[in-house]
């Protein structure tokens, strides 16, 4: 009886480590609901991503030289723009490093 126990206590210790490293290894989502009503000066941005398909609409998160970060509709066609510029400046400044 008592190994059947400690052998349970070391299961469920195994389990809670192996599921907080596997929630730690997902960062939270981070969505946007409303966009900015304003068209970001481009020489102020400096990165992008795409929120993620989870969240209940589709965004584009520009960042600014200040580090802030700004929702964004990417059906608009200057959003499009500025994407296409950007990766096509991470593509030159990769192959510029190496």
């Amino acid at each position: 009886m008592r190994a059947s126990t400690q052998t349970a206590g070391s299961l469920a210790l195994l389990v809670l480590v192996l599921s907080s490293s596997i929630l730690a290894s997902y960062p939270p989502i981070s969505c946007c609901f409303k966009y900015s009503k304003k068209k970001i000066p481009r020489n102020l941005v400096i990165d992008f991503y795409e929120t993620n398909g989870q969240c209940s609409q589709p965004a584009v998160v520009f960042i600014t030289r200040k580090k802030l970060q700004m929702c964004t509709n990417p059906s608009e066609q200057w959003v499009q723009d500025y994407m296409k510029y950007l990766k096509a400046n991470r593509t030159v400044n990769a192959t510029a490093t190496y």
